[in-house]
């Protein structure tokens, strides 16, 4: 186990993870502090803001599963808001 020293940069205290983690960086991470001063990180499931950040990485073409075609063409039958 490496051993890391805890330093102070401007406003925050920070603890540097070493590279054997293959931590990305920009990951985000919830953090909480559990027994006997134990850190806790969670990688954080970022919410994008736009839908255009939603497919930033995207770059196929929307196919509609076989089950669902059948309803492409079907009419509304009561008061459905369609």
């Amino acid at each position: 186990m490496d051993t890391v020293k805890v330093r102070v940069q401007d406003n925050a205290t920070v603890v540097t993870i070493p590279k054997l983690f293959n931590v990305k960086p920009g990951t985000e991470y919830r953090f909480a502090k559990g027994k006997y001063g134990t850190l806790i990180l969670t990688p954080t499931k970022k919410v994008p803001a736009t839908i255009e950040e939603l497919f930033k990485d995207w770059h196929g073409q929307y196919q509609v599963p076989d089950d669902l075609k059948q309803w492409q063409n079907v009419k509304p039958a009561g008061e459905e808001l369609w």
